[in-house]
């Protein structure tokens, strides 16, 4: 298979065979591209691909177990963890370091600090 890739400002930018300018790019836009996982590019220590992110456990600091991440969100400057509590409700998470922090895809969990009372007005 022919790929090619890089990286700008955090994001990996893909050239499709056959798309040889913008136009034929813009047909694209928003469709998904998939990719078999033996051909992702690398990633540096502490980056993530989404899809090893769905799925894990939330735990606080305290070890209280808060839900799992079931979506992620580009808002703003950063992403933000949509997390699905056990009562059905969703708090978002933003992924900066004052409230997220560890992140084990191996072991299924993130480890959270979570502002004092957040998760009880939901």
């Amino acid at each position: 298979m022919e790929r090619a890739y890089l990286r700008r400002k955090g994001t990996v930018v893909l050239k499709l065979k056959g798309v040889e300018d913008i136009n034929q790019a813009e047909l694209l836009r928003n469709l998904y591209v998939e990719v078999a996982e033996e051909d992702l590019p690398p990633l540096e220590e502490g980056e993530f691909y989404i899809y090893q992110l769905l799925g894990l456990r939330v735990v606080d600091t305290e070890g209280r177990e808060v839900g799992k991440v079931v979506d992620m969100h580009e808002w703003g400057p950063y992403w933000t963890f949509e997390v699905e509590m056990s009562n059905g409700k969703r708090i978002y998470v933003p992924f900066v370091e004052e409230y997220v922090r560890e992140v084990d895809p191996e072991g299924g969990v993130v480890l959270v600090k979570l502002p004092k009372g957040y998760t009880e007005q939901f």
